[in-house]
C-alpha cells in the first residue's frame, strides 16, 4: 500500500491544499454541490461578496491541521477573479490559520505546478516527495504526478486518516 498518509502526517512535510472540495466543503446549492453559473459566481465575487463562510469549513481538515507548523502549510486554488481569490485567502487564514502569504490563486486554466515549484525553492533541503499537493481534481493531481517528483494526495485520503 502507499505511504502518502505517512507523508501527510510527518511534521517535516510541506502540505499544499486546494480550497474548493478540500478545505471548503463543496455545498453551495440547496440539494446540489453548486447552484450558480461560472459567470454568476465571478460577478458575485467581483461585487465584493463571498460565500466562503464558516459553514463551508471542513472540520475534519481543521482537526488534521491543528498542531501543524502553519508556516509549512500552503494553498494553491483556482480562481475566476481577484475577488474570489481574496475571498479564498481570507477563508484559509480566518478558519485554518494559514498565513495569507502562503495562499496562492491561479486562473482557471493555469497550472498549479509552477507555484509548487516556487514553494519548493523555499525548502532546498526538502526531498521532493515531502512536498504534497492535496486536491480533489484528478487532472490536477495527474499533471503534478506526471511532471514532477512531488507527492500527490486526493482529498479522499483524509476520509480515514
Amino acid at each position: 500500500m502507499g505511504k502518502i498518509k505517512d507523508v501527510l502526517r510527518a511534521n517535516d512535510s510541506v502540505l499544499v491544499f486546494d480550497i474548493d472540495g478540500v478545505l471548503a466543503v463543496l455545498e453551495f446549492g440547496e440539494y446540489t454541490h453548486f447552484v450558480l453559473t461560472d459567470e454568476e459566481w465571478d460577478a458575485l465575487h467581483s461585487s465584493g461578496k463571498s460565500l466562503y463562510s464558516e459553514e463551508k469549513v471542513s472540520h475534519k481538515m481543521q482537526e488534521f491541521l491543528k498542531g501543524k507548523d502553519m508556516s509549512r502549510v500552503y494553498v494553491i486554488t483556482s480562481s475566476g477573479s481577484k475577488g474570489e481569490g481574496e475571498a479564498k485567502r481570507d477563508f484559509a487564514n480566518k478558519y485554518y490559520k494559514i498565513p495569507r502569504e502562503n495562499v496562492y490563486y491561479v486562473d482557471r486554466n493555469r497550472t498549479k505546478l509552477d507555484i509548487l515549484k516556487s514553494i519548493k525553492e523555499k525548502y532546498p533541503d526538502l526531498e521532493d516527495y515531502k512536498l504534497v499537493m492535496i486536491d480533489d481534481t484528478c487532472s490536477v493531481l495527474n499533471e503534478i504526478m506526471d511532471n514532477s517528483k512531488f507527492s500527490t494526495a486526493h482529498v479522499s485520503s483524509f476520509l480515514d486518516i
